[in-house]
């Protein structure tokens, strides 16, 4: 079966394909490749030790603080689904998939993946509280109790980290300062604003920052495998349409914190 899966996917970039070639060339397989064989090489990135990350999983669950306590709850939301978790946590599929923490300490963080596409500027229930607070706020939420060192990631094209000012979206002041406003939409009596000071402090003590694809993919040790991820890089960009500068940028352009 899996047999089957691989030369449907081999055929997608060819005129006999049988599927839209995006539903392979996205940035949801380019992170996971990317974490994958950041993992095996153990690599280290200036935000990121790889060879201290003990899991990895994508599309995991990841609780809010703003889940609805009751029926018709007009200012809830619902789970955040993560393109990245990684760190020391744990995952049952055969169950919601909800995330876990493991232990008291270790490490915990998200990386959000980007191919064209802006950070979301709100929910439906609170417009102003956007995309990258959102992650930030439910990785705070979910290790109130633990030590875990927390960081935050946007992965993304290096142009589009500039074109859509990603590094200011993921300024941690600027996120913490859209979470207190997303408590506020609640009495002080109410049991969600019980945790809003610990929240705020835990989402402030967190490493945030932006990933351009190409600066990750340079640091990739092994020529083989950095050629493969260039490669599969260049197919997302031809099929998202994204276009790319006719130089490189420094790497102050695809590291930024």
């Amino acid at each position: 079966m899996i047999q089957s899966v691989s030369k449907i996917l081999e055929r997608c970039i060819s005129s006999e394909t049988n599927i839209n070639p995006t539903i392979l060339y996205n940035e949801g397989w380019m992170i996971r490749l990317l974490v994958e064989l950041s993992k095996q090489e153990k690599l280290k990135l200036p935000h990121v030790d790889f060879g201290c990350i003990s899991n990895w999983y994508s599309e995991g669950l990841l609780s809010s603080p703003f889940l609805a306590r009751r029926k018709h709850d007009k200012l809830a939301e619902g789970y955040t689904h993560t393109d990245i978790a990684l760190g020391d946590f744990h995952v049952d599929p055969s169950n919601k998939g909800d995330i876990v923490m493991d232990g008291e300490d270790g490490i915990f963080g998200v990386i959000e993946a980007k191919m064209g596409s802006k950070l979301s500027s709100g929910t439906a229930n609170a417009p102003e509280y956007d995309q990258a607070s959102r992650n930030l706020a439910c990785i705070a939420f979910n290790t109130l109790y633990t030590k875990h060192d927390l960081y935050f990631a946007v992965a993304a094209p290096a142009e589009k980290i500039l074109e859509h000012r990603f590094s200011d979206m993921v300024d941690v002041s600027r996120m913490v300062s859209k979470i207190a406003q997303r408590f506020d939409m609640y009495r002080d009596d109410h049991e969600v604003s019980s945790v809003k000071n610990q929240v705020l402090d835990r989402a402030r003590g967190c490493t945030c920052f932006t990933i351009s694809y190409e600066a990750w993919i340079s640091e990739i040790k092994g020529r083989k495998e950095r050629t493969f991820l260039n490669e599969f890089k260049e197919q997302c960009y031809k099929f998202n349409r994204i276009k790319t500068a006719s130089e490189p940028r420094t790497s102050s352009g695809n590291w930024e914190s």
